[in-house]
């Protein structure tokens, strides 16, 4: 029964997230192609807040990396703890800039992707000649300023990933979460949403699609395996 109980209270931010992103879409009649973008746009920064975290939870616990690291390699031991520190510090800073570097890269193809099948105004940033000559942070500047309850919304469904335990795996969580192949599968269903919001209701199939779409990315979770067996009692 509280197991139960921990997999009802696990769903109330995804369900708050769900209801204020699908009236705000609605209210200002989010067409597919952006809604295409917006979830982009919160990935984007999904990942980044990944790698963020993941390198303030060894900053904050530098005593227990020191001792791990220490276990390990023996002649760290005779490191001054000050000159110890210092060196952890720079070496988290440059694998978090790398990784993020590397999301970037990564964002970059699937912004070249969503250009080529998701085009929308404005051009300059999200046409077919746009986005690959844009400088990446321009076309996600515009988005966050449009597009923002998307990546609250993200973070707010995803708060038990920021909250609980968070580490150093945190940085390369993204690789092996199962919401990323969510969103890859969503990607391939969306043709399919499409045709069957419009047999539904014609013109309207937009909104239809995207609540559809908000839905599967807020209330449909992709259990970890530490979350296999919870609704047992």
């Amino acid at each position: 029964m509280v197991n139960s109980r921990k997999l009802l209270f696990s769903s109330v931010p995804g369900i708050f997230a769900f209801s204020i992103n699908t009236i705000y879409a609605i209210i200002y009649r989010w067409s597919l192609q952006e809604f295409c973008w917006s979830m982009w746009l919160a990935a984007l920064f999904f990942f980044w807040a990944c790698t963020f975290f993941g390198a303030i939870s060894i900053v904050l616990n530098t005593d227990y990396y020191k001792n791990c690291i220490q276990s390990k390699i023996a002649q760290l031991k005779k490191v001054p703890d000050e000159v110890f520190f210092v060196l952890l510090w720079v070496a988290v800073l440059l694998v978090a800039w790398i990784i993020s570097y590397i999301y970037c890269y990564l964002f970059s193809f699937y912004g070249i992707f969503l250009s080529v099948f998701a085009e929308m105004e404005p051009h300059s940033f999200f046409g077919r000649n746009g986005f690959v000559n844009s400088d990446f942070f321009s076309p996600v500047i515009y988005l966050l300023i449009r597009f923002w309850p998307m990546v609250l919304g993200v973070f707010i469904s995803n708060l038990n990933v920021f909250v609980k335990g968070a580490s150093w795996r945190l940085m390369f969580l993204p690789f092996k979460s199962g919401e990323i192949a969510k969103i890859h599968v969503m990607v391939v269903v969306m043709p399919f949403l499409c045709l069957f919001a419009w047999m539904i209701s014609r013109d309207s199939y937009q909104p239809i699609t995207i609540s559809l779409l908000m839905a599967a990315l807020y209330l449909v979770r992709v259990p970890d395996q530490k979350d296999k067996g919870l609704i047992k009692n």
